[in-house]
């Protein structure tokens, strides 16, 4: 077994259910806010800055290898609409749109549970998650509220660290607190250029989560990856052939 096991959060150990029931939250409580200080904002307006929202925090994921707060989204938002809201309303709009999640959560991925026990039975795990609306301290609830957190001595979240994948630091800062080293490291997550290429960078060795019902705009034909994991049933499988 490996000495440290690294999981992404993200479409690894949790799906995106529910996430158009955050979307329209979070779209609901901008609107009122915005409505409540200025006149009512163009909803049309309102849709067109949110799709450009994922553009501008791409630019930032991808490009400089950070990841914007929900502080920092928001403003994009306000911006983008030439609106501006009060400390107090601001505040509570990006707690919407943080702890939204809470409300209405992503599903744990079938036969995590078991997996997660299996692979502390022989190593150390950490968790290194690219955080966008929900930050480190929000989805840690989601993992205790599930009883998984437990399972995991390192969280590094990048609204924490302020460094996102594939940058080598947010797995060094992974695994060197448990004594690991990269040889001896694995990293098991579902984006080929963040967590493959990113931990292989390094020296890990590599799992690509990938689930045909589970495909994002991320996905890649080819991958470095030394193993991939369909289903969280392989996992014992997957770890022993690539050991």
């Amino acid at each position: 077994m490996f000495s440290v096991i690294t999981i992404d959060f993200w479409q690894t150990l949790y799906d995106n259910a529910n996430g158009k029931e955050r979307k329209a939250q979070r779209k609901k409580a901008l609107a009122e806010a915005i409505s409540a200080e200025n006149p009512a904002p163009d909803l049309l307006k309102v849709e067109k800055a949110y799709a450009s929202l994922w553009d501008y925090f791409d630019h930032h994921w991808l490009g400089r290898q950070r990841t914007p707060t929900s502080e920092e989204m928001v403003g994009f938002l306000l911006q983008h609409l030439d609106v501006s809201l009060s400390d107090e309303r601001l505040n509570d709009i990006v707690r919407v749109f943080e702890e939204g999640i809470l409300e209405h959560p992503p599903n744990l991925l079938p036969g995590v549970r078991e997996g997660l026990e299996y692979l502390t039975s022989g190593a150390r795990l950490a968790l290194i998650s690219d955080t966008a609306f929900s930050p480190g301290s929000v989805l840690r609830r989601v993992m205790e509220r599930d009883d998984i957190a437990r399972h995991f001595e390192v969280f590094v979240f990048s609204n924490e660290t302020g460094l996102s994948k594939p940058h080598p630091e947010a797995f060094r800062m992974a695994i060197e607190p448990l004594g690991g080293k990269p040889e001896t490291s694995l990293h098991i997550g579902d984006i080929e250029r963040t967590d493959i290429r990113g931990a292989k960078g390094i020296g890990m060795r590599t799992i690509l989560y990938r689930n045909s019902r589970h495909l994002h705009k991320y996905n890649e034909e080819e991958t470095e990856a030394d193993g991939i994991m369909e289903e969280w049933s392989e996992i014992e499988s997957v770890v022993e052939s690539i050991l």
